[in-house]
């Protein structure tokens, strides 16, 4: 099976300290360095928490734009600056871990000028509750932690070389 999805890991740092985090059981460091975008038909950025450094995003996307202009989405559940993005991002996916979280997507929501025509997908975990939002969501609720966090099947999984470190 080709791998044609490509999770580009931006940097591990993360405000979070979540139970189940999937980036306890990868050697991240031990990853290749993703150098040619080419060869995949979609992008996901995450880390950490992309959203604590916005400069690396727009680097990293002007970095995969030279090279390609297949879709990139983001991965993040910060979405309190997500605005300022989203003329960049073909998609996003925002998740919410606890109940906390849903004011600042809701503000998200409510606000956002620029998400006509994007993927729009919401992961809420099963602790989060219901969460109001536009029609637009594709909301996967109950989500659990997956234990030894295995990529779907067609990804690949590769870190990105910032210019400078977090």
């Amino acid at each position: 099976m080709t791998k044609d999805k490509l999770r580009l890991l931006l940097f591990d740092d993360c405000n979070r300290n979540c139970p189940g985090c999937c980036n306890r059981d990868w050697d991240l460091q031990a990853l290749p360095l993703c150098q040619d975008y080419t060869p995949y038909r979609l992008i996901m950025l995450t880390g950490g928490e992309p959203m604590l450094y916005l400069e690396i995003i727009r680097e990293a996307i002007a970095a995969i734009r030279r090279q390609t202009n297949v879709p990139i989405y983001l991965y993040t559940a910060m979405p309190e600056q997500l605005d300022t993005l989203m003329p960049l991002l073909d998609g996003v996916t925002v998740t919410l871990h606890t109940p906390e979280d849903i004011p600042v997507f809701q503000s998200f929501d409510r606000t956002a000028q620029n998400l006509t025509g994007k993927s729009l997908r919401l992961n809420v975990f099963d602790e989060v509750g219901t969460v109001i939002c536009r029609p637009e969501w594709q909301v996967k609720d109950h989500m659990r932690w997956i234990p030894n966090c295995p990529l779907p099947e067609g990804e690949v999984l590769m870190r990105y070389q910032p210019s400078k470190n977090p």
